[in-house]
């Protein structure tokens, strides 16, 4: 099935229904969310979801699982996509939280192939489906997830930041905006995130460059813009957290 609407399949009881697609340029799909669980493989370009619990910024060659009824937003940066839905009691994986996941080579082709397979199935098709659900429940998990704090005042801290990204961000500007000592912000952040605040302003700027490089703009307007004293330290920053330094990763994904 291709560039069809989940919407007008999801009904259907096979428990596993493909569907390729070709975004457009920079496309926001606004909050929704499905019955079935959602595997999202970008086979091109980078996909940005937020969830009520935080955000995902997912690289090509990478997937994005989504369980049943998560509202989630999407935005899409040169994207082509195979979704796979998949009847909640037939799910590989028991998360109920997003999951970027690694994408081995053979389950990469069994994606590439699932949109291809149409009704009436035979024998080697449910297998095929069986034997991606297999793949899904053994891909490994990738820490590209940028929790967000259910706090609502930490919550405007740093939904603000998401649009605005300054690594000079100091915890002792926080807490004198939020009228709290800069321990009890700390303690309190770290406790609603999972990790201090300076790690987590770290991985939102290198996260959220990720769709600037995408744009194709230059590393070191994506450095200037962020707060970072020049392009060298936004560099080692970035090949800290995901192991690829900036210029490797876009020759990488043929941003030119």
């Amino acid at each position: 099935m291709q560039q069809i609407s989940i919407h007008s399949v999801e009904h259907l009881q096979q428990k596993m229904i493909a569907i390729e697609t070709q975004y457009a340029p920079n496309q926001v799909l606004e909050m929704h969310h499905h019955q079935r669980a959602q595997l999202l493989y970008g086979a091109e370009g980078v996909m940005h979801v937020e969830t009520p619990q935080g955000n995902w910024i997912i690289p090509p060659e990478r997937a994005v699982w989504i369980p049943p009824l998560v509202p989630h937003k999407l935005t899409l940066f040169n994207v082509k996509t195979c979704s796979l839905y998949i009847l909640a009691k037939h799910s590989p994986r028991h998360s109920q939280h997003c999951e970027v996941l690694a994408i081995s080579p053979l389950l990469r082709q069994l994606l590439l192939s699932a949109p291809k397979i149409n009704e009436p199935f035979n024998t080697r098709d449910h297998l095929l489906f069986d034997l991606i659900l297999e793949e899904l429940s053994a891909a490994p998990n990738i820490d590209l997830h940028l929790p967000l704090p259910e706090n609502k005042e930490l919550l405007a801290i740093c939904q603000k930041f998401l649009k605005a990204p300054n690594i000079h961000l100091s915890p002792e500007h926080i807490s004198a905006e939020l009228h709290m000592s800069e321990r009890h912000f700390s303690r309190l952040f770290k406790q609603e995130v999972g990790m201090p605040f300076s790690k987590w302003r770290q991985h939102a700027c290198v996260l959220l460059s990720l769709e600037r490089l995408m744009k194709n703009q230059p590393i070191q307007k994506i450095a200037y813009d962020f707060g970072f004293k020049n392009p060298a330290a936004f560099s080692t920053m970035f090949q800290r957290i995901l192991a690829i330094s900036p210029s490797r990763y876009m020759h990488n994904n043929n941003i030119s």
